[in-house]
């Protein structure tokens, strides 16, 4: 039976770009795409979310030069999760692929996760550190996911990857709901976990390969891993039931140094919810406490870390770590409904 034109040309891989206001790198990403020629229909989807510079008319530019290419108003919901979503809820392949506006697929990277996806269900590749970033002045000297997938500090029963370099299969990304769009960061990570959960494997693929782009300067650099720590510390608080200890607060994965241990007073009041003036006064002075804790502990940790500064790269990973311990310790968690673990979840035991 011959196939209906309609499903001839129905794509066989939906590549999904979140972008806000990425004028100025979205262009080397779309070239990477561009000369990538599979023999097969697909599509290159770019989610705008909202963007105030020239994304929008970049992205109708490039259309005339690669018709696989379309752009989807994404502006209604903010944040990479919505539009990642609202561009999975107007993809037409039953394959998803994602990557980010900012980084650079490698040669083949398309034929690679067409391929990974034809045999796994849940993919995610290699990030590469160097192409993206040999001209800057101020930059981590690491790059993660280089040759392998992430495991979480408490979450160990898991692994996890960065969206910028993912594929899956969309039944599977409808089954868990896609990426969950209360989070500010740490939303591939807990996509990651809930598919895990679902029953599904995440597989690791070396030939899906990412040219990844650094953060450069101190300030970006602060910015960004103070956000990831406290992306790390909602991450511990949505998954406490599954390690089994719903009533603590965690402590700081990053360091063993005593002063990352929860201070006095952490633990939720066992007392009458209800309460009265008093009860009120003495959680304030409780959380007041282990805010001095913390921050003493913090200020500590800083003056200990700065003296292992030898060179300006050293400078960067310092600032880092210590911007991570502080989204940790102090960064916003947002509110988000706890993880309940499925009947058959067995703690993450074979």
């Amino acid at each position: 039976m011959s196939a209906h034109p309609g499903e001839r040309d129905r794509p066989e891989l939906s590549v999904v770009i979140p972008a806000y206001d990425a004028e100025s790198t979205l262009g080397v990403q779309l070239g990477a795409l561009l000369a990538q020629r599979p023999a097969w229909p697909w599509e290159v989807i770019v989610s705008d979310n909202g963007s105030n510079d020239g994304t929008r008319r970049l992205v109708q530019e490039w259309t005339a030069r690669m018709p696989e290419l379309r752009l989807v108003d994404a502006s209604a919901r903010r944040g990479p999760s919505a539009a990642r979503n609202i561009a999975v809820a107007q993809a037409r392949a039953s394959a998803l692929a994602f990557c980010d506006a900012d980084d650079m697929v490698a040669d083949g990277w398309v034929e690679a996760v067409h391929r990974a996806l034809g045999e796994h269900e849940f993919v995610a590749g290699p990030f590469e550190g160097a192409r993206l970033n040999r001209d800057l002045k101020s930059s981590v000297t690491w790059t993660a996911q280089t040759d392998r997938l992430t495991v979480k500090p408490g979450l160990e029963q898991f692994v996890t990857a960065g969206s910028g370099n993912m594929g899956v299969r969309k039944a599977v990304f409808d089954e868990v709901g896609g990426f969950f769009e209360g989070a500010r960061t740490a939303e591939d990570d807990d996509f990651c976990i809930r598919v895990q959960l679902a029953g599904h494997d995440l597989v690791f693929v070396p030939d899906v390969v990412l040219h990844v782009r650094r953060r450069d300067g101190l300030r970006n650099i602060a910015r960004q891993s103070f956000a990831y720590g406290a992306g790390e510390r909602w991450l511990s608080v949505r998954y406490s039931l599954l390690l089994g200890d719903a009533s603590s607060e965690p402590s700081d994965p990053s360091s063993s140094d005593a002063d990352a241990a929860p201070a006095a007073g952490d633990a939720p009041s066992t007392r009458s919810r209800g309460g009265g003036a008093a009860d009120r006064l003495a959680a304030l002075v409780r959380r007041g406490r282990t805010i001095v804790v913390r921050g003493v502990g913090f200020v500590g940790k800083a003056f200990r870390k700065a003296s292992t500064v030898r060179r300006p790269g050293d400078l960067s990973d310092l600032v880092w770590r210590l911007s991570w311990s502080a989204g940790w310790r102090f960064g916003h968690v947002p509110p988000a409904p706890p993880i309940v673990p499925p009947a058959h979840w067995n703690g993450g035991r074979s």
